[in-house]
């Protein structure tokens, strides 16, 4: 038969463990019963140098690994292992992954980093750590950033930045968070116009924040009339107030004393549209 992930790893704790006496627990019990693993005992199982040694025969049997294989196994390390699913025990396809785009010329290992319009690059953390540039401009949502060139409205001047996506599901925040506080550069926060998207920018190093990314103050009290905004604003202003309105970076207290007064909210992707 085939074992799960949780009974290969309870077979791997009694090779490294080697405890003498378990819980009597489900794994404990059932690998008592049908492999004679361990002498049952009323609420608990014992073990004998014997059992660990028949624990390490049935993994070994079954062609599973006798360790685990560690946080940072990928699908091919388990695929070695003819008895479990490569899925099983190793990193999701995108863990230690950051998505990065480059404005302006900014290089790794001396290359420049490139990916067409409407596309991205991924690298590790470590890499992304290592890319040259003059800031770092960290977005909220994934449209936006793969759209990052269609912002006309967002200037740089004469800097090269280094554009980086916040992460989701499958490109993990904490990823990007090693990354930025590994940095040293000024960061800019291109966020939604909403409660939510200044809590972001105010989670950044306050020493380090140089800029919120938003278009003009009459441009958003145009585009904040809606009944979406509105509903944003609502749904997210209890969450954030008490910590917006202890922000003290200037440019955290300008949006959100605007964004108070019209008690609405606008989405990054409304903003492809400022003119």
């Amino acid at each position: 038969m085939a074992f799960s992930a949780a009974q290969v790893a309870f077979l791997q704790r009694l090779v490294s463990r080697r405890p003498a006496v378990r819980r009597g627990g489900d794994y404990a019990l059932f690998f008592s019963e049908h492999y004679s693993l361990g002498v049952s005992l009323g609420n608990r199982v014992e073990y004998t140098d014997v059992h660990f040694l028949m624990a390490e025969r049935l993994l070994r049997a079954h062609d599973l690994p006798v360790t685990p294989l560690g946080p940072g196994a990928t699908r091919a390390d388990s695929a070695v292992y003819g008895g479990m699913s490569e899925k099983d025990f190793s990193s999701a396809p995108h863990a230690n992954s950051v998505a990065v785009k480059s404005l302006g010329r900014c290089l790794l290992d001396g290359h420049e980093l490139f990916a067409p319009e409407g596309a991205y690059i991924v690298l590790t953390p470590e890499q992304a750590s290592e890319v040259t540039c003059d800031r770092l401009m960290l977005i909220e949502n994934l449209e936006s950033f793969r759209r990052l060139e269609a912002y006309t409205w967002i200037g740089r001047g004469e800097q090269d930045v280094l554009a980086v996506y916040r992460g989701d599901p499958e490109l993990a925040n904490k990823d990007v968070a090693e990354v930025v506080l590994s940095r040293s550069e000024p960061i800019w926060g291109f966020v939604d116009f909403d409660p939510a998207g200044l809590g972001i920018v105010n989670s950044l190093p306050p020493d380090r924040l140089e800029r919120v990314v938003l278009p003009s103050k009459s441009w958003l009290e145009r585009a904040a009339d809606t009944p979406r905004g509105r509903q944003l604003f609502d749904s997210q202003v209890g969450q954030y107030a008490r910590s917006l309105e202890a922000a003290g970076h200037p440019e955290i207290v300008s949006a959100w004393a605007l964004m108070k007064r019209l008690r609405s909210a606008v989405t990054q992707e409304r903003m492809v549209h400022v003119e």
